[in-house]
């Protein structure tokens, strides 16, 4: 396993743990970046990652991960619906979040 591998396999268990307590009504997007970022020390949220990445790409990387190491990476349904709903983050101006075209 090359080291891109095994950092996805955390990174995107992270991610997928994060829309797992969104879709809960655990805490808002924005308060689980938060707490990610003051909490883990990490330079952005897992969601805003994923908005960076683009919810095709996350989505594209979830079904092949969850094919070579099984369900856990199983990609969440509100992943799967934001894709169907054209929202795949930065590059369209919404994901979790809202942006702006500037």
């Amino acid at each position: 396993m090359d080291k891109r591998d095994l950092v996805d396999r955390f990174v995107f268990a992270q991610f997928v743990e994060a829309c797992r307590c969104l879709e809960e009504g655990i805490a808002s997007a924005n308060d689980i970046d938060l707490a990610m970022r003051a909490g883990a020390g990490l330079k952005q949220g897992p969601l805003t990652w994923a908005d960076s990445a683009g919810m095709d790409t996350v989505l594209a990387r979830l079904k092949s991960l969850s094919a070579m190491h099984g369900e856990r990476f199983t990609p969440p349904r509100s992943l799967e619906q934001m894709v169907a709903d054209d929202r795949l983050g930065i590059k369209t101006g919404r994901g979790f979040f809202e942006y702006s075209a500037e």
